[in-house]
């Protein structure tokens, strides 16, 4: 299967999950209402919180051991290995949650029951599972199979949402233990292929512990600096101007966040590629499929600024007309991320973790002090300002100046093995 239609597959799944995210959305607001959505909504928040702080990207680091290591892990290891640490780093991350809890008499967690946020927290350690082993699948080149895990899984998760909600009327304990019984599915029908593709054996590569982690460590800088750098201007909103325009900002960062999901599948699918290659060789195939995803973001880009008032106002309806207009403006900033997500993979299989790091800290604190900055004095227009000028410019910028150092250097590689050749 051609590398296009592997990244085709992939966003058409994706796609499916987020339209049944909002589907539950859909029927979650009318079933039990502002407040039950509101805990609902919260709850997974923090979920997904500890997910993602505590996982410490070693999905990625993988992908970087795989590059690196002389002596690289084959699927039985990466199985067992990152198994074992998703279990460990769930203990730590629950644990945490369970002490925060205990200390500040669940204030923290804005009086949410400890029923529901027990619910809620049982779902960390699968959500960190997926994480890793989406990488391992895409390693192996068998992204087909998690295709076909969020399908089943998330029809599952939706099908028990609707009996649980809709019909038995479980509130919202019913709405979070739908989530986990999909997400325990979804967990399932990627755990049991693999088992099955690696020989029905797991092992735990001691030796490979210490250097995922320290990788792990440097990637995860740049992932929790993402993270944050998506939820800052929305609470500085929230601070200065109000819920209504945190309402409009949100609904427009959410669309765009839609478009990322074909950049998204792309990265997947050249880890794949890149796990049986070195990045000098690759580069000639990513960059072809980097212009060729860029292209067609480009041509959808200009069909959602067309679209966006009709369709933001079909969705989610009049109200929300000002949305439309914060996400044209939004729009720009989609090739910029798209760019930094493809490149992502020539960062980490060369090696340049603390360069990478190091550049996303740096923008992080510039949009941080500038949003502080701007928000107070001209708006929610000051926010999307300060986006563009980071996605639209600067990052930009800084990513075509690494694809041309990589075109250099995949050129000398190509000229190195020709003369290589000739001297033979």
């Amino acid at each position: 299967m051609s590398m296009v239609r592997r990244i085709l597959g992939m966003s058409v799944a994706r796609g499916y999950g987020v339209m049944l995210s909002l589907a539950t959305l859909f029927v979650s607001a009318r079933i039990l209402g502002p407040t039950g959505r509101g805990e609902f909504a919260a709850a997974m928040a923090w979920a997904a919180l500890f997910a993602t702080l505590s996982n410490l990207s070693l999905g990625q680091a993988l992908q970087h051991r795989l590059q690196s290591s002389e002596k690289k892990m084959d699927l039985g290891e990466q199985l067992g290995t990152l198994g074992g640490l998703t279990v460990l780093l769930s203990v730590v991350a629950l644990g945490s949650a369970a002490a925060l809890y205990w200390y500040t008499g669940g204030s923290l967690f804005k009086g949410l029951d400890g029923t529901l946020l027990l619910l809620a927290m049982a779902s960390v350690p699968l959500l960190t599972w997926e994480q890793f082993a989406s990488n391992i699948l895409a390693a192996a080149a068998r992204t087909e199979l998690l295709n076909r895990a969020q399908y089943g899984g998330r029809t599952a998760g939706f099908l028990i949402f609707f009996l649980l909600v809709v019909y038995w009327r479980f509130g919202v304990n019913g709405a979070l233990a739908s989530q986990l019984l999909g997400q325990l599915l979804v967990a399932l029908m990627v755990g049991w292929p693999l088992w099955k593709l690696a020989g029905r054996s797991v092992r735990w590569a001691q030796r490979e512990v210490t250097p995922l982690l320290r990788s792990g460590t440097l990637i995860h800088l740049t992932t929790v600096s993402a993270f944050l750098l998506d939820q800052v201007s929305i609470l500085l909103i929230n601070n200065y101007l109000g819920k209504q325009d945190v309402g409009y900002y949100q609904l427009a960062q959410q669309m765009v966040g839609l478009l990322l999901i074909v950049p998204q599948s792309a990265l997947m699918v050249i880890y794949g590629g890149l796990a049986g290659s070195n990045p000098d060789q690759f580069w000639p195939t990513q960059r072809s499929v980097a212009k060729k995803v860029l292209a067609a973001l480009a041509v959808v880009a200009l069909l959602a600024y067309l679209l966006a008032p009709f369709a933001i106002g079909l969705v989610a309806g009049p109200a929300f007309a000002p949305s439309a207009k914060m996400f044209q403006a939004l729009l720009p900033t989609v090739l910029g991320i798209s760019l930094a997500l493809l490149m992502t993979p020539q960062w980490i299989s060369r090696g340049m973790l603390k360069m990478n790091t190091i550049l996303t800290i740096v923008v992080s604190g510039v949009v941080v002090l500038s949003s502080s900055w701007v928000i107070p004095r001209y708006g929610v227009d000051g926010a999307i300002g300060v986006r563009l000028a980071v996605y639209a410019v600067w990052v930009p910028l800084a990513q075509m100046l690494f694809w041309w150092w990589c075109n250099k250097r995949a050129d000398a590689a190509h000229l190195n093995a020709m003369s290589k050749g000739v001297e033979e």
